[in-house]
């Protein structure tokens, strides 16, 4: 089984706060840790129209975007 490339998102919120923005949204979210105090890292598999789209859910509050390929 290949490994997936997983990339991380960056975002000025809690963890929790991260969930429920979240909560009945996938796009390929793997997992969501705690990056620091109102800090949080977001792990997913998301490519394409599913990128832009969970970006645009945090676009307020994006620490730092990834680099694009």
């Amino acid at each position: 089984m290949p490994s997936r490339r997983r990339d991380k998102l960056y975002v000025r919120l809690g963890a929790s706060q991260v969930r429920k923005r979240l909560r009945g949204v996938g796009y390929g979210v793997r997992k969501v840790e705690s990056a620091g105090r109102k800090r949080a890292v977001i792990i997913h598999t998301a490519t394409g129209q599913h990128l832009r789209e969970l970006e645009a859910v945090f676009d307020d509050v994006i620490e730092q975007r990834p680099e694009s390929s």
